[in-house]
């Protein structure tokens, strides 16, 4: 295993079992982690759709001043979330910091993350190695159908009172929103990833294959640590599913993204997608 300390960028997908892998790298004890599983600063910092998220950072840290001040104790976190939003040279050097007292690896995986450039992206490569860091990137994909049907279902199940439909029908009405669509484009991600990242540096997974003792492993030797046994039987912020949905509803959503199906399939040449997304099937 190397030695050289690195640092992992997880890109996403959003709802592709990025809780699950942060939770499983983090339980190594060669892993260091940040005070959040997201930080959220390279998005909100580049990416115009994330201005809520930095309204809310900025939010968090008035609250964490106001109590600075009138108490002399606050949050730090989010005083330091928001140093990083204000200024991103900060970004590099806190994960440095942490692998200082001597872990191998730390990371952030924020699944936004997914609608950055490759100029963003050679910028967090090259910064961590004029730190001695080295910055690696990891991309996991799941079938698209699935992976926006999941979104839909966890949004509506946030808020039950603006979704009063089914979330299939709610599915119809939102799979080619900016919002859901962007991250479903995986071939966008695909080629920034491949522009700023070599592929040593690299690993663009599934989520229908991530829970084996073969994806940790190649996830863990990327990272450059041992990897710990899988915890397989857990899985992290699931949507619950209220049926299936309809062939018609199905088909409709898949053929909508048929060139990201196309795009995956010329990147990952060694994956039957017919067996790993059953969508597939009817486009």
């Amino acid at each position: 295993m190397t030695v050289r300390p690195t640092f992992l960028l997880g890109l996403g997908a959003m709802k592709a079992g990025t809780t699950w892998l942060h939770d499983q790298l983090a339980a190594s004890d060669q892993v260091v982690t940040g005070y959040r599983k997201e930080l959220h600063v390279l998005d909100v910092v580049d990416l115009p759709s994330e201005s809520w998220m930095r309204a809310r950072i900025a939010q968090r840290a008035q609250r964490a001043g106001r109590s600075l001040g009138e108490s002399g104790r606050a949050d730090a976190a989010a005083l330091h979330q928001a140093a990083m939003v204000a200024d991103v040279s900060l970004y590099p050097g806190y994960f440095a910091g942490l692998l200082a007292g001597g872990a191998a690896l730390t990371l952030d995986i924020t699944p936004s993350y997914a609608l950055l450039d490759r100029t963003r992206l050679a910028w967090v490569r090259s910064s961590f190695a004029e730190l001695g860091v080295r910055a690696v990137a990891a991309f996991l994909m799941r079938d698209p159908v699935e992976r926006i049907w999941s979104h839909v279902r966890m949004v509506q199940g946030r808020a039950p009172e603006k979704y009063p439909l089914s979330s299939e029908a709610h599915l119809l009405e939102l799979f080619d929103h900016p919002t859901y669509e962007g991250r479903t484009r995986y071939e966008n991600t695909l080629a920034e990833l491949s522009a700023a990242f070599p592929g040593t540096e690299r690993h663009v997974g599934f989520y229908e294959s991530l829970f084996t003792d073969r994806s940790v492993a190649s996830i863990s030797a990327l990272c450059g640590i041992e990897a710990t046994p899988g915890a397989f039987d857990v899985r992290a912020n699931v949507s619950p599913r209220s049926g299936v949905l309809s062939e018609s509803t199905v088909r409709r959503v898949a053929r909508h993204y048929s060139a990201t199906y196309d795009a995956v399939a010329r990147a990952c040449p060694e994956v039957d997608l017919l067996d790993l997304w059953p969508s597939t099937r009817l486009l």
